[in-house]
């Protein structure tokens, strides 16, 4: 995957500045154990679906989010799949 992006407070100041373009996207929120995914999808294309997520259905308190661009449908599934499998192993 590219370089990993930093998590930004899930605001809509934040959404706002996010392009009109397809990719992936993670929702995270933080608890005393820790960070816990939320949401975690693919989008043709971002700016919407995260100004979307942000009131329907309302994220918990204390979210997060970050995104990636991705040109090309293939790099749109890729990436997914490595942010979904992230999930699956265990932290270090």
């Amino acid at each position: 995957m590219a370089a990993e992006r930093p998590w930004l407070r899930f605001t809509e100041e934040n959404v706002d500045r996010v392009p009109d373009a397809q990719g992936v996207y993670e929702i995270a929120y933080v608890t005393t154990e820790g960070k816990k995914l939320w949401r975690l999808g693919k989008t043709p294309n971002l700016h919407k679906r995260l100004s979307t997520r942000l009131y329907s259905p309302e994220p918990p308190e204390n979210s997060y989010f970050r995104y990636y661009e991705a040109g090309l449908s293939e790099d749109v599934d890729m990436l997914e799949a490595e942010l979904f499998d992230s999930y699956k192993r265990p932290s270090q």
